[in-house]
């Protein structure tokens, strides 16, 4: 009876291979952080329509809702590349509808949104909210009498969403991975403490 116990202990024994599953778990987690964070973030720049400024340019706004101008203290118009510092000073700016001719409201961006994509980095600068889609005529301009640096700003819709459900989204897959390789090594450790107990004291149940 007692050379039983060894035989049972052995087949309810796990492997250290699970160890190194856990391993393989762990930095998987890390390596789909990675590539989420990044399908999340590429192209973030493909949405973002540049204005040069001082200067006015139409903007076409396809959705209504809530859009955010970024100053793009890095970036690249044509062949053209610009960079500055990331605060904007003395620019004075306008929106109005070309159908209408209203005027839009300008608030200051009440996020800290950043972005670097593509050669461009931009810092939320202004926000405003449509009603109605269509396309709207921007102004920037530096005051009378005072000079300024050719900037360039860029205009988009749920770019800080898009960029907080990417983080988010990424955090969420590693730590759950994280979890599960941590789980994993707990129990293997466990189960073989276990086992080598019953193999050392074969009447203990």
């Amino acid at each position: 009876m007692n050379g039983d116990y060894p035989l049972v202990a052995q087949e309810i024994r796990p492997g250290r291979w699970l160890y190194g599953l856990a391993a393989v778990i762990f930095v998987a987690g890390w390596a789909m952080f990675a590539i989420v964070l990044w399908k999340s973030l590429s192209g973030l720049d493909e949405g973002l329509q540049q204005v040069v400024v001082p200067g006015t340019a139409e903007l076409n706004l396809a959705k209504p809702g809530s859009y955010t101008i970024f100053h793009e203290h890095e970036s690249v118009v044509g062949s053209r590349i610009y960079s500055g510092s990331e605060t904007v000073s003395g620019l004075e700016c306008s929106l109005r509808s070309k159908a209408t001719g209203a005027a839009v409201k300008l608030s200051r961006s009440t996020a800290n949104t950043h972005y670097s994509t593509g050669g461009r980095s931009g810092v939320s600068f202004l926000e405003f909210r449509i009603e109605q889609p269509g396309v709207y005529e921007l102004s920037a301009e530096y005051p009378e009498g005072k000079e300024g640096p050719e900037i360039v700003l860029a205009v988009g819709q749920g770019v800080g969403l898009r960029i907080v459900t990417g983080i988010l989204g990424s955090l969420a897959i590693v730590f759950g991975c994280i979890g599960v390789a941590i789980a994993l090594v707990v129990y293997t450790g466990v189960m073989r403490y276990r086992a080598g107990q019953r193999i050392r004291n074969p009447h203990t149940l």
